[in-house]
């Protein structure tokens, strides 16, 4: 700890961080006991400068550790130190064990926490602490931070019997030194006698083995930045992945684990919170002998089906592949996770003849797998096959219907499983086409008012979006929430034709007045075309970019736009057409204007073909909306005649 350290009122590769890794050090290294096996210790250190308020949070350690049945990870050995300068001198004051906190945060996750004494502005906090995990899963390697990190160090030291895949995540390079060292451990176990029991007398040995020793380093990374239309920001945080491929502790005796999806798929299946859940489905029995008994066809039998479960069960939030709770507990409780709820709805359909698999995804909020593992998952969805075509049901979501899902569950892929463990890639934006189609008549006064009727059909993901929005408003207020958002003088008329059918279009209707749409300057009029439904402003201002951008999936709008102009005004200015292009041809953006007998007409159409625009195309992104903006807000110049 140095005086300089406890100075420094800012950083100075990064003026706004609120706080400063001073340096991170990890090492990672196997042992043995004889009731485990090997079990994998981490030793943490890390010291972090407390530059502004914002940066308290950072005196605050949470750790997580996992368990499953028997067996779970702990933390031990935890010290900490404040650090401040106090009239030129340096004053330590010690991290008390009655300030160190454990708690259970769910069935599967404890946490160990604590808050360093003293800390304040311009402080400097250290700590360290060791884990000890049962389980062969070495922690991913976090070089970037929300903030800055000055120095990363870390030792990864893996047995010969172990071998692992190493993935990078995130835009930057990274090689280990390596090198293999010979490595003896002393293990202490216990004979048994030709039963199985233990016996009283211990023995002692030594485990020789060589390991494999990966030294990680590296310096000023900067701060993880948030960015608009990122999905996830974790996806892309420099880290680097220790994945387990295979374990051969004896000669010839090799274990592979799961390395690619249709693996992953299959294990997941096997799972008895998985595919048993499936077989034991006696409680759907009445629901069954209901939908036989009213003789539905295929696609009415699934409407119903996904408005039973969705009816009769409620999300708690909970985001999961696995049914913790049996299905029919679940169904009689009335509410449960992804998987009971999307489990059950797999099972009603399968029980009524149905040709359904359960889909595997990763949520928004989860990330996007990088390799296949079986955490790569965290969702499961209902697919149903019909007529040569895949139809995707998830009855998390009141407001869903077939193939249109909750957008939380458009990210990446999902994978289809079947009841004989082959699996299959599952395109979740085939079938959405989301899109917004506007009319709107409108007349122009030689007072500069603008009264007219608006008509919009939004389609898929775009009407249910306006569904989720419309039912958590209070309805009374609504109108006048939807007058001031696209900042009309008056709003009549309003109606919303089709929302409560989940499956149908929205047609959004309402007569308007705008008592001042237009400048007027001596003489002249400069109205704008687009007036309420123009985009003001390129959402894209940065000059460079960390990430792809990723839009929620692919839409397209379209507007059109007939404007009778006041009598004894001519058009002496309008604006050029335009025709962009996205580059890979992601986008398009098409926009004319006319004037006849007039009679103002205007069309504008935006398509995004591709919901991830790669990041080296980020510059064309910017230009492309600064030219749409550009267009869509400029004037058309009237002069009275």
């Amino acid at each position: 700890m140095t005086e300089e350290q406890l100075n420094m009122t800012v950083y100075s590769r990064d003026s706004v961080a609120p706080a400063v890794y001073l340096d991170k050090h990890r090492e990672t290294y196997f042992d043995y006991t004889d009731r485990d096996g090997f079990i994998i210790i981490n030793e943490f250190t890390e010291r972090i400068k407390i530059l502004n308020k914002a940066g308290l949070d950072y005196a605050t350690k949470k750790i997580s550790s996992y368990k499953r049945e028997e067996s779970k990870e702990f933390v031990t050995k935890v010290w900490g130190n404040t650090y401040n300068l106090e009239n030129g001198k340096i004053e330590v004051e010690k991290l008390d064990d009655s300030a160190i906190f454990e708690r259970e945060v769910s069935e599967y996750f404890d946490e160990t926490a604590f808050t360093m004494p003293n800390a304040k502005v311009g402080s400097v906090v250290e700590w360290g602490y060791k884990t000890v995990s049962p389980f062969y899963k070495v922690d991913d390697l976090i070089f970037q931070e929300d903030i800055p990190v000055v120095a990363y160090h870390a030792t990864i030291r893996t047995p010969g019997a172990f071998t692992f895949r190493r993935i990078r995540r995130g835009y930057f390079n990274v090689q280990p030194e390596e090198k293999i060292e010979k490595r003896t451990l002393g293990i202490t176990y216990n004979m048994k006698d030709s039963y199985g029991s233990n016996l009283q007398n211990s023995r002692s040995a030594n485990l020789s083995f060589s390991e494999l020793v990966a030294v990680y380093e590296k310096e000023d990374v900067p701060a993880l930045k948030e960015e608009i239309y990122v999905t996830n920001p974790r996806s892309y945080r420099m880290s680097v992945i220790y994945e387990l491929v295979s374990t051969e502790f004896n000669r010839g005796n090799k274990k592979e684990y799961a390395t690619t999806w249709d693996e992953v798929a299959r294990t997941i299946f096997k799972d008895s919170r998985f595919g048993d859940r499936l077989e034991r489905t006696r409680f759907l029995k009445d629901v069954k002998e209901t939908v036989f008994q009213k003789q539905m066809k295929d696609a009415e039998k699934i409407d119903f089906i996904l408005d039973h479960i969705k009816t009769r069960m409620t999300w708690n939030g909970e985001y999961t592949k696995y049914a913790e709770d049996e299905l029919d507990e679940a169904y009689e409780r009335g509410s449960g996770s992804v998987a009971e709820i999307n489990l059950t709805l797999i099972a009603l359909l399968k029980e009524c003849g149905l040709e359904v698999y359960p889909v595997l995804l990763s949520s928004k909020q989860y990330g996007i797998p990088l390799y296949p593992t079986l955490e790569g998952y965290n969702y499961v969805i209902a697919g149903v096959r019909n007529k040569g075509k895949v139809i995707l049901l998830d009855a998390t979501d009141k407001l869903s219907s077939p193939n249109i899902l909750p957008n939380r569950v458009y990210n990446w892929t999902g994978r289809m499983v079947s009841f004989q463990g082959v699996s299959q890639e599952i395109d979740l934006f085939e079938n959405i086409a989301p899109a917004s189609t506007i009319f709107l008549k409108a007349s122009l006064t030689d007072e500069g008012s603008i009264e007219g009727e608006y008509k919009e059909r939004l389609s898929s993901l775009e009407a249910l979006n306006l569904r989720h929005n419309y039912f958590a408003h209070d309805k009374s207020e609504w109108e006048e929430e939807e007058q001031e958002k696209y900042g009309l003088s008056e709003i009549l008329n309003y109606d919303l034709e089709g929302v409560d059918a989940f499956e149908a279009p929205i047609v959004r209707s309402f007569n308007f007045k705008v008592e001042r749409g237009v400048d007027q300057v001596g003489n002249k009029i400069f109205v704008s075309p687009l007036g309420f439904l123009r985009l003001s402003e390129n959402p894209f201002k940065s000059d460079s970019r960390q990430f792809p951008i990723s839009f929620d999936y692919p839409f397209s709008k379209d507007i059109t736009i007939n404007m009778q102009l006041p009598e004894g005004y001519k058009v002496s200015s309008l604006p050029e057409s335009a025709n962009l292009g996205l580059p890979d041809d992601s986008g398009t953006f098409f926009y004319s204007i006319a004037e006849n007998n007039g009679v103002l007409q205007v069309m504008m159409r935006f398509k995004l073909k591709k919901h991830v625009i790669p990041v080296e195309y980020y510059e064309s992104l910017k230009e492309f909306f600064k030219l749409r903006v550009d267009k869509e807000n400029e004037k058309v110049v009237l002069e009275k005649v």
